[in-house]
């Protein structure tokens, strides 16, 4: 068992003896306006034999993957590549870390012989903490508040605050204007129509379209709250392009 287990370990340190990277994980920082983003992941068969890409996937549908040279799958001793990831990122923001695995002839179907990880910082102009507030149904309803604040060099207003379920009410309070504002939330059903979640729309008239609607959420369970639901949507940065083909 202990050799099995060692020869797992070692498979990436295998496959990399085959294909040298430049690295196998890069970190990106986009600006906040940006709408695609691609990294490049260099390589060399550094081997003494060819080396075949067999397949190459990202984990997520908002990436797509080429490979240079018309996509050239075969490498002889020597020979250099690239395989860029590019990543639309519309509707992203945050720290997001994304997939790329690469096949070489002889993996398993179900293990691929190398991943490639690209993680993209995208700056949040409008962040919202905590994303979601909740109540157990035995609890106190006391209204709860979700801060509201601004980190864009411009100011970013806030428009309106709307929930879509009618056991809750949103009051927006302003705090500094187009810097940061207050969201007091309070279950207000009756005691037997309690338990129930709401969506909260925050509108803002930030310039940067996909930055321009935030969303939190309202909660009322029937178990205890043991811990609050919060979500979050972020060594050397990379060169930062729209997407393109390789050359």
């Amino acid at each position: 068992m202990k050799t099995f287990i060692s020869l797992i370990t070692l498979f990436p340190l295998f496959a990399q003896s085959q294909l040298a990277f430049d690295s196998l994980q890069k970190e990106l920082h986009a600006p906040a306006d940006a709408n695609t983003i691609f990294c490049d992941f260099s390589f060399e068969n550094r081997s003494g034999k060819d080396v075949e890409i067999t397949r190459y996937e990202p984990t997520c549908s908002c990436m797509s993957v080429q490979i240079n040279n018309n996509g050239k799958l075969k490498y002889a001793p020597g020979e250099k590549g690239i395989i860029r990831a590019n990543f639309d990122m519309q509707s992203y923001s945050g720290k997001v870390d994304k997939l790329v695995n690469v096949w070489l002839k002889g993996d398993p179907e179900d293990k691929p012989s190398l991943n490639l990880v690209v993680i993209v910082n995208i700056p949040v102009l409008v962040e919202i903490s905590p994303k979601t507030v909740e109540w157990s149904s035995s609890e106190s309803m006391s209204p709860k508040t979700i801060k509201i604040k601004m980190t864009h060099s411009e100011p970013i207003k806030v428009t309106s605050a709307t929930i879509s379920n009618p056991i809750f009410t949103v009051e927006l309070k302003t705090i500094n204007e187009g810097k940061e504002y207050d969201l007091v939330v309070t279950p207000v059903g009756k005691s037997d129509n309690k338990v129930g979640i709401g969506t909260i729309s925050i509108e803002t008239d930030c310039k940067i379209a996909k930055q321009r609607r935030q969303m939190a959420f309202a909660i009322v369970r029937n178990a205890p709250v043991t811990s609050a639901v919060t979500s979050g949507a972020q060594q050397g940065p990379a060169p930062v392009a729209p997407a393109g083909s390789v050359e």
